[in-house]
């Protein structure tokens, strides 16, 4: 494991795009169409590799899933 699944507040690409602002008529992430979630969270998940890969987060895995915390 590489770090993250032990940071506080790391979170899953899911969770990530829950917590982003998006530019969609809904009031919260419970409102998102299905399908947009789904777009969310791969946009979520390509942004965290970016930055993995800028070091400005860490990746680890928690139970199978893929989490990322800060990395500074």
């Amino acid at each position: 494991m590489r770090g993250a699944g032990r940071v506080s507040g790391s979170y899953d690409a899911y969770q990530t795009a829950a917590r982003m602002s998006w530019d969609i008529k809904c009031d919260t992430w419970e409102e998102f169409p299905m399908a947009q979630k789904w777009f969310a969270t791969g946009e979520a998940m390509a942004h965290l590799r970016y930055l993995e890969n800028k070091g400005e987060v860490v990746m680890g895995e928690v139970d199978g899933v893929r989490v990322y915390g800060l990395g500074r």
